[in-house]
């Protein structure tokens, strides 16, 4: 049976707002956010979902609970969808990456050929390993959950990476505003499309 899952990013942090990269720190939404969030209401009011899942991380889950207000389907969370683990970055500011680590780092990690995909930060996340563990949670979703159609709350890094994966013919970077939502389509014989 094919299923279609409604990926988005959670609502605006303060870190956010700062160009703070939070990656598994968990910073909660700020007042900003939780509006983004609200205007997830009505995208779910015209695409309904079955059931929600978001990242365990506060911004995730509380973005996913005010998309859900209305409709109040199930929520589950969980770890397997969290933002990429950014390591000794993690916290920093694009300046300050950049004076540690330089260009070339930053332009590796940023980047979204494949060939790059195997580069982290010292006790980071490589996309490689980022990619495996998000897919994991999608295919466990898909298979535990009886469901046509759910919406995810989860990470920009995370979108950004998982969709160039699934559509490496995309040779730009891929926009992901908070709350944006993308559509991603599961099957059983073909597995993950966009």
């Amino acid at each position: 049976m094919a299923k279609i899952i409604h990926l988005f990013r959670h609502g605006q942090t303060d870190w956010n707002v700062g160009r703070r990269l939070q990656g598994h720190t968990d910073i909660p939404l700020n007042d900003e956010g939780r509006k983004q969030a609200e205007t997830l209401q009505a995208f779910f009011k015209e695409n309904p979902v079955d059931l929600f899942f978001a990242s365990d991380l506060s911004r995730a889950q509380e973005t996913a609970s005010i998309a859900n207000s209305q409709i109040q389907v199930p929520l589950h969370t969980s770890p397997n969808f969290r933002e990429v683990c950014l390591g000794e970055i993690e916290g920093l500011t694009y300046e300050e990456i950049l004076h540690l680590h330089g260009e070339e780092a930053w332009a590796r990690w940023q980047s979204i050929r494949s060939e790059d995909f195997d580069f982290s930060f010292k006790d980071g996340e490589t996309a490689f390993a980022a990619i495996a563990r998000f897919e994991k949670g999608l295919l466990e979703i898909c298979q535990k959950h009886d469901f046509s159609v759910a919406g995810l709350c989860t990470h920009g890094l995370m979108i950004r990476r998982y969709i160039h994966r699934l559509r490496p013919e995309i040779k730009e970077p891929i926009p992901v505003p908070n709350c944006s939502v993308f559509t991603i389509h599961w099957d059983k014989g073909k597995g993950f499309f966009y």
